[in-house]
């Protein structure tokens, strides 16, 4: 799960694509992408009142420390949220 800065358009599936393309690089696969919208957050996230919440599935090699990383140097990701599904 990735949540995205309010100011960026999320709503088609090519910007969804190209950011989460970004942030994972290129060994691994893209799944599905869901966009559940735009959603107030419980606290401020670096002076957001509100995020986009994108949820990807991913196949492949992930390592959270490289996606750790990345996120934090993205200004347009305010948080990113790692799942095993086994």
């Amino acid at each position: 799960m990735v949540l995205v800065v309010p100011s960026v358009d999320m709503t088609t599936d090519a910007a969804q694509k190209e950011l989460i393309g970004k942030l994972v690089g290129g060994t691994v696969k893209i799944e599905e992408l869901t966009s559940l919208g735009k959603k107030k957050l419980a606290y401020p996230i670096r002076k957001q009142g509100e995020a986009t919440y994108v949820v990807a599935t991913l196949s492949g090699n992930v390592k959270s420390a490289d996606l750790d990383s990345k996120a934090k140097l993205m200004d347009d990701v305010l948080r990113i949220l790692l799942t095993a599904k086994e």
